[in-house]
């Protein structure tokens, strides 16, 4: 064809049907008169179909397809990612606690604990600052001189008792037959004021 003559008229070069590398071979065999042929990994009548075990996505967010074999890939998953086809985030903080209300963080690569208030710090928030260790030194110590006063007034009225019912010592009976003494002794004087007009 052409004017030269120098253009084929074969329908493997006219069409250039044949995907991904696919050779065409014209041929009388079929209806549409070529064949082709098709490279490894790929098959269909225009080659058009890629069985490869990497595609281009097969593995996702960065991962990286290696093939194990004609039929098996791996995927080298970027930070972050797991997962056959590296479809599934890490969680960092999964198996993580934060101690004294902290807070797990995922990060890029790892995890961070946030301690609430100024009160904690350390990896894990385990670890009390000066200022709290002195609060709860003194709050214990107020609890242990409540207890101890506590103690001090019972046993105080426990040995009233014992002295009043069982030895027959009152200390309040004394004072309040000195006070009737005092009030025998000195008579009240009522004097009463009448005005005459």
């Amino acid at each position: 064809m052409g004017l030269n003559c120098s253009i084929s008229s074969s329908l493997c070069d006219i069409l250039q049907p044949c995907q991904n590398n696919g050779t065409c071979n014209n041929t009388n065999q079929n209806s549409l008169g070529y064949i082709c042929s098709c490279p490894l990994h790929f098959n269909g009548t225009y080659c058009q179909f890629d069985d490869r075990p990497c595609q281009p996505n097969t593995c996702v967010n960065n991962g990286i397809c290696t093939e194990m074999s004609n039929t098996t890939f791996m995927c080298k998953c970027a930070i972050g990612w797991k997962g056959a086809r590296c479809e599934t985030k890490i969680n960092y903080c999964a198996n993580i606690t934060c101690l004294n209300n902290g807070v797990c963080r995922a990060l890029l690569s790892t995890y961070k604990c946030e301690c609430l208030g100024q009160s904690y710090s350390g990896e894990y928030c385990e670890k009390s600052t000066n200022s709290l260790v002195v609060h709860q030194v003194l709050s214990k110590s107020f609890g242990y001189i409540v207890i101890l006063a506590l103690i001090i007034v019972a046993v105080f009225i426990m040995t009233l008792d014992i002295l009043k019912y069982f030895f027959g010592i009152g200390l309040v009976r004394k004072n309040l037959k000195r006070k009737k003494k005092i009030k025998k002794s000195n008579p009240q004087l009522v004097i009463r004021v009448i005005h005459m007009s």
